[in-house]
């Protein structure tokens, strides 16, 4: 196994996934597949059958460890809290991927004025107020 970093980057996150009921040997080596890919930092099945996977979200994603577990053959679990859950992660994933590769700036090519918009503030700095 590669010597995985010990730092927190800006994307790194925590999941908790709850899986259906399977061999323990079965979700030992999903967890062990998983710790091989370079962006998981740790991956490990607690007691009751869940799985805690620490990765940088930057460059991997929920989608890419659920077609792990999906070919390893283990299933998330059905629950309408966990299908939102994995979708909200989904969701924040895909974010941060967007985010990391994003070359940042402003929206337009002119940054705000001191004086613009129609602030009564603004008009009392220029001097243009009057009661």
């Amino acid at each position: 196994m590669t010597d995985k970093r010990q730092t927190r980057g800006a994307f790194d996150v925590n999941r908790k996934i709850a899986l259906a009921p399977v061999a323990t040997e079965r979700l030992q080596e999903a967890a062990r597949q998983l710790r091989a890919i370079e962006p998981v930092i740790d991956a490990q099945i607690n007691r009751r059958g869940q799985l805690h996977i620490s990765y940088d979200a930057s460059s991997v994603g929920m989608r890419d460890i659920e077609a792990i577990l999906d070919k390893s053959g283990i299933v998330r679990a059905e629950s309408f809290w966990w299908k939102l859950k994995l979708a909200w992660y989904r969701f924040v994933d895909e974010n941060a991927k967007s985010n990391a590769r994003s070359v940042g700036g402003a929206c337009c090519n002119r940054p705000p004025s001191e004086y613009s918009g129609s602030s009564a503030a603004g008009k009392i700095r220029s001097g243009q107020h009057h009661d």
